[in-house]
């Protein structure tokens, strides 16, 4: 019994021990953790000041940096085979690298563990695009594009009108707000590293596919960041003229646009006589229908009445019938 009691003893000792390294091991995980923030945010700071009146064409990585994110291991569509070896024929001292999903992973597994978790657990591929786009652009700098937008004129021509102290570029978009398809950028922009502390809180479910990929890490996440980010005197918000017509171009894309992306922008995309006479087709349909639904409201009401009427004639027949049987019995 003493022998029991002894071994009942050490295995709670054993217990409390091991609970007790695991909480003290968790918590130097997570102070590491913390303090990794802390430093590289402070570092993004006093790089930014110390190229403050640095010209972006000086300072810019020689990188471009391509996406291609997929679970059903679709190939990249041979329509963008143009507009991709475009940056390489334009930007021939540029080094262009295709990031893969296993590359990614790699990535985000060594450099960012703490976002891995975050990174898996999106609904769609382009979530994941978007939010590696910036996990990459803060941690090599350069540029990024989407494969489907075309390099018309060499990138140092764009950097050589950008004016000093402006070290990263974002073209402005219809009919609002950021484009996310190209960046230009240093290495450990502050303005990247706000929006990427700012990725786990926006990963929800927005009602419907095309709102949790712009509001959660698209264009519509960016340009509200952007809305109240309190260094502004460092981006460079590139023309939506110069961004289509004079620098890039684009190909036919929307690959991650469902049915409900594909709604919305044929919508936009309607003229204002379009949009006039499908109001007044659909007007013109709602009057139809309200007529159609009181006339159906009317014989409803008639088809009742009738029937309520047929059946009280029919229980006075039967009542007649019923007191004239009675009466002859009577008789009899």
């Amino acid at each position: 019994m003493l022998l029991r009691k002894k071994i009942s003893n050490c295995n709670r000792w054993t217990i409390s021990t091991t609970i007790a390294v695991l909480f003290l091991l968790e918590l130097c995980i997570m102070c590491c953790w913390l303090l990794q923030l802390s430093t590289e945010h402070v570092q993004t700071i006093e790089d930014q000041g110390r190229i403050r009146n640095v010209s972006l064409k000086d300072v810019m990585p020689k990188r471009i940096h391509q996406i291609w994110t997929t679970t059903t291991n679709q190939a990249i569509p041979a329509r963008w085979d143009a507009s991709r070896k475009s940056w390489e024929i334009k930007n021939g001292n540029y080094v262009l690298t295709l990031w893969t999903d296993a590359m990614l992973n790699e990535f985000f597994a060594k450099e960012y563990h703490w976002f891995l978790g975050t990174y898996k657990s999106y609904y769609y591929d382009v979530q994941r695009a978007d939010a590696a786009r910036l996990f990459l652009l803060y941690h090599f700098g350069g540029v990024y594009s989407d494969m489907d937008i075309v390099c018309r004129r060499p990138i140092d021509e764009l950097l050589a009108e950008v004016k000093p102290g402006k070290t990263i570029i974002i073209p402005a978009t219809k009919p609002f707000g950021l484009a996310t398809d190209v960046i230009l950028v240093i290495k450990r922009h502050p303005f990247l590293w706000s929006a990427i502390l700012s990725l786990k809180s926006t990963n929800r479910w927005y009602g419907i596919p095309y709102l949790t990929e712009m509001l959660s890490t698209g264009p519509l996440f960016l340009t509200e960041h952007y809305r109240q980010y309190s260094g502004k005197e460092s981006v460079f918000i590139l023309p939506e003229q110069l961004y289509t017509r004079t620098y890039f171009g684009h190909v036919r894309g929307e690959s991650w646009h469902k049915w409900d992306g594909r709604l919305i922008w044929w919508l936009w995309t309607r003229s204002w006589k379009q949009w006039a006479i499908g109001a007044m087709i659909f007007f013109a349909s709602l009057a139809l229908f309200c007529v159609f639904l009181m006339l159906m409201t009317k014989c409803f009401i008639r088809y009742k009445n009738s029937k309520v009427c047929h059946t009280a004639l029919l229980l006075a027949e039967k009542c007649r019938i019923r007191r004239a049987r009675t009466s002859k019995t009577h008789e009899y």
